[in-house]
């Protein structure tokens, strides 16, 4: 049985009224009987997904007998729920149409043992994750059947044969349930976790390398065809862990880590959620937090794109003006530094005291160098930055290399002690704006720009822009 994830209990005593929009209630409202065999006088709760989160909805208390009822006058939004045990135990149910039915079962064996009654969405879901506990055992055996099987091709045609039936037996299983249940939340939650099927191709010109058309076709058909079988504006789905999974999935594996790319598919998969202020909602909010966070260089843009789109343009109707604030100031201080765009222009005063020009710089790449002497990290990369610099022409490589601090009598000693002799510049007065323009928060912070002073990348690890130069200039 699964533990519910310790963060979890950070929620058990949360309600999440703000992200549930009130949807045309049904003045029968919600009765669910439980009977948990082994649970007695203990709390029971209701909780409910929220795309890769869980939130409790009700709480009751059970009797000596591990009885009690979760009721409410106002229908629940339809989804996947969760029965919660206080070992923070748990099975899920359906929450369709009719919400009002009973079910029992064992604390021992919660799910195995789980019966309902008045609920034939539930009867079957529960029938249906049984199936498919026993389906993926199967599928493991084989599958270390096939591992084991070496070199023996027959041995592995006849367990690959028997793997391909039992992906046979799903589908049919899938399709079956699918039908019987049509539009119930069942049948939805069924279709959305299948992925799309790939039709065949053949390669049609001549010389042309079959496999690799063959791939890119299946590639593309894939990409555009991920989300035919989820509705990505069924409310429902965004109540069950699956929408969150395509999201990411989607996003994360199957496109290419592009920012250009990524931001088309963004607008389409967000125009698909219209239907749903929720799925909306939860969307812009999962994609936004998601490419503010990434490691991956570049994705910035994509950041900056969202926030501009559907934050700053007043389409985030949620968010308060105080969150605002700090998106709005976020994208100011990136926008300037994004990869493709022409750096900003520095002037900064030498050790001698005067001033130079990072756009005067002529070579084929500069690196721009923030760092500071007391800085630890920059204590190692500062010489491995310096490596880079003795390895190339100055016509090939430039480095300018600021300082980011005001003590120049620390800065010119290590300076000197350490043989630096590159472009060393600082900022005396704080007059030039250095740390907004190019968003520098910590040290070091590294700027690769080409010879017409665009830039190529940036926040990027000594490893990194030693095989980029390398690359580049050799």
């Amino acid at each position: 049985m699964e533990q519910l994830k310790k963060s979890f209990a950070i929620f058990v005593l949360i309600a999440l009224p703000f992200f549930i929009h009130a949807q045309d209630k049904d003045t029968r409202g919600y009765e669910i009987d439980v009977t948990i065999e082994g649970v007695s006088n203990s709390d029971l709760y209701l909780g409910f997904h929220y795309g890769n989160r869980q939130f409790i909805k009700d709480t009751i208390r059970l009797d000596e007998n591990g009885h009690g009822v979760f009721r409410g006058p106002d229908n629940l939004d339809q989804g996947i729920y969760l029965v919660i045990t206080p070992e923070k135990k748990y099975f899920e149910i359906l929450i369709g149409e009719d919400q009002h039915f009973s079910l029992n079962t064992r604390a021992s064996d919660l799910v195995n043992t789980l019966d309902f009654s008045g609920s034939e969405i539930n009867e079957a879901f529960n029938e249906y994750q049984r199936f498919m506990m026993t389906m993926t055992q199967r599928k493991n055996q084989l599958q270390q059947k096939i591992q084991g099987a070496g070199k023996n091709q027959d041995s592995t045609q006849i367990w690959q044969n028997q793997l391909n039936e039992l992906n046979q037996q799903v589908e049919t299983k899938w399709e079956s349930l699918a039908s019987e249940y049509e539009g119930s939340i069942l049948a939805a939650i069924i279709r959305a976790m299948k992925n799309p099927e790939i039709p065949d191709f053949q390669a049609g010109q001549p010389g042309q390398n079959k496999d690799s058309a063959k791939w890119a076709h299946r590639y593309r058909y894939y990409k555009n065809h991920f989300f035919d079988n989820i509705d990505l504006s069924d409310p429902r789905m965004v109540r069950t862990p699956i929408f969150h999974n395509k999201l990411e999935q989607y996003f994360n594996n199957i496109l290419e880590q592009r920012p250009d790319s990524i931001i088309s598919r963004i607008d389409w998969v967000i125009e698909q959620t219209r239907g749903s202020e929720d799925n909306y909602q939860y969307t812009v909010r999962y994609l936004l937090n998601h490419y503010q966070k990434s490691n991956i260089m570049g994705m910035d843009k994509v950041f900056v794109h969202i926030a501009e789109k559907y934050y700053l343009s007043g389409k985030a109707e949620w968010v308060d003006s105080t969150t605002l604030e700090k998106i709005q100031d976020r994208v100011r201080r990136i926008k300037p530094n994004l990869i493709g765009k022409k750096a900003p222009s520095l002037e900064l005063v030498g050790r001698n005291g005067k001033s130079r020009k990072l756009h005067n710089l002529n070579s084929q790449y500069t690196i721009l160098y923030f760092w500071e002497p007391s800085c630890s990290h920059c204590k190692k990369v500062t010489p491995e930055i310096y490596k880079l610099f003795e390895k190339y022409n100055r016509d090939q490589l430039q480095v300018f290399a600021v300082y980011t601090q005001g003590d120049k009598k620390e800065w010119t000693r290590y300076i000197n002690d350490n043989g630096f002799d590159w472009i060393n510049v600082y900022d005396p007065g704080y007059t030039s704006s250095f740390r907004q323009k190019y968003d520098v928060y910590s040290t070091p912070t590294i700027y690769l720009l080409d010879e017409d002073k665009t830039i190529v990348a940036k926040r990027i690890g000594h490893e990194s822009l030693k095989k980029m130069l390398e690359q580049k200039l050799n």
